[in-house]
């Protein structure tokens, strides 16, 4: 037994661990610009980041969408041994997923101002949302190498390559943290410089998933193709419900800023711009660790082999949940630390920007138990659960971003959140509950039956 549990330990760590990195590399990767922007362009910077965070929660969702689906589909199809077939559905995804990104830029560019327009009329504002409008505009031309990104890390990790998901992941950040520097502290171009740097960076990732599967030496060709559109549609549905939840996320980041601004609280768009990067760093882990496992837990679903893929799926809770309430010790007792790591000295750090971030962190280890529920769905080729989850936010935290600043002080509007994470897992439980029994398992089965 202590054999399998090391064995199992090493394999979820090879899977989900190099995954795990990588996002831990994206993560590091979204937090430069908002270092680079908090302490070289100022506070303005960051309010302006806090109204563009939900416009590339839409890339993410995309990105979602393509990486999650992409990988169950594609993992299952190696797994019957179809490696042919597997190479057609991977051309096909990134054609697909170019031509999406090249769309969605288009139509952003068209009406992205007219988005940040309807946030705010006071003109003491305007120069905020000029600073997000000059950001986008630019950021909108590197979606199609963003999503190129995010497939070749989901495919590398189905052809057993998961370590070369952090070469990619950790070049491509390495090279905005560069550029960072240099178009903003050099160049002094502030937001602009940090849009330049993030499309390079991507083009740069591009270029390296180009190379990898093209000239290395592994054996899946790049030829493109519009060949199996079938399984794209079948990726859609298992991913769909992780790219609505982003789309959620978005559609409450715009209304949270609405909301602040309507309420004179404009300060607390620079601790909301902190808040995001944040918990970016605390999801993009843990969903490292939990997507980074799923094709394995495909893999040896559709193989049959019962016992690994239950003992894959206890110790991955296992880990994900000590990881997320590590994560949650560190952003309680560390808040006002990490808000000074973005803001300069010079500029003050509110009581209420405080309490505003940690309202926001309560109830975070209920985000690693809903985490680790939607990946077992997503693995096992769910198609409805983790779209009603994506849904929650409209139900829970719309009324109560719009409820709490009536009869609390604004800074408390962070636990919509909060409520909404434990909300969450709670659904999710109840539904992968009768989700299991349909595949012959169960709770009882995962945590308990040894071989």
């Amino acid at each position: 037994m202590r054999e399998d549990f090391f064995s199992t330990i090493v394999e979820i760590i090879k899977y989900g661990g190099s995954t795990f990195a990588a996002l831990v590399a994206m993560s590091i990767y979204t937090t430069t610009d908002g270092f680079f922007i908090g302490n070289w362009v100022g506070t303005e910077g960051l309010e302006a980041m806090a109204l563009v965070y939900p416009v590339t929660m839409i890339f993410m969702a995309l990105g979602t969408l393509f990486e999650t689906g992409g990988s169950a589909v594609v993992a299952q199809v190696i797994g019957e041994n179809k490696k042919p077939l597997a190479e057609k559905i991977m051309r096909s995804n990134y054609v697909c997923a170019f031509v999406i990104g090249i769309i969605v830029a288009v139509v952003g560019n068209i009406f992205i101002e007219q988005l940040l327009m309807f946030l705010s009329d006071n003109p003491d504002e305007q120069h905020i949302i000029d600073l997000a409008i000059s950001f986008l505009r630019i950021s909108f031309c590197g979606l199609p190498f963003l999503l190129t990104v995010y497939l070749t890390g989901a495919f590398m990790r189905c052809i057993d390559k998961p370590s070369h998901v952090f070469y990619l992941v950790g070049s491509t950040s390495l090279a905005n943290i560069i550029l960072d520097a240099l178009f903003i502290i050099v160049f002094g171009w502030g937001m602009q410089g940090a849009a330049f740097a993030t499309v390079l960076a991507q083009f740069l990732g591009t270029t390296t998933s180009f190379w990898y599967f093209k000239y290395s030496r592994q054996k899946f060709s790049t030829s493109w193709s519009l060949s199996s559109l079938d399984y794209i549609w079948q990726e859609v549905k298992i991913g769909g419900g992780f790219a609505i939840s982003t789309l959620m996320m978005c559609f409450i980041e715009y209304f949270l800023n609405a909301t602040l601004l309507r309420y004179d609280a404009a300060h607390l768009l620079a601790a909301a711009t902190i808040a995001n990067i944040v918990l970016t760093l605390v999801y993009l882990p843990l969903t490292g660790l939990d997507t980074g496992i799923q094709p394995l837990i495909s893999r040896l679903f559709a193989a049959k082999k019962e016992h690994h893929y239950l003992r894959v799926m206890r110790y991955g809770f296992f880990l994900t949940m000590v990881l997320s309430f590590v994560i949650y010790v560190v952003l309680m007792i560390f808040t006002e630390e990490m808000m000074r790591f973005f803001i300069v000295e010079n500029e003050p750090i509110t009581e209420e920007m405080i309490i505003f971030l940690r309202t926001m962190f309560l109830l975070q280890p209920f985000v690693g138990l809903h985490m680790w529920l939607s990946g077992i769905m997503a693995a096992l080729e769910d198609e409805w659960r983790n779209v009603v989850i994506s849904l929650l936010p409209l139900v829970v935290q719309v009324p109560l971003i719009w409820f709490l600043p009536k009869y609390l002080p604004i800074e408390f509007v962070g636990l919509n959140y909060s409520a909404n994470d434990l909300a969450e897992a709670a659904v999710a439980f109840l539904l992968i509950h009768s989700f299991l029994r349909s595949k012959n398992l169960s709770f009882n089965k995962i945590f308990f039956e040894r071989r």
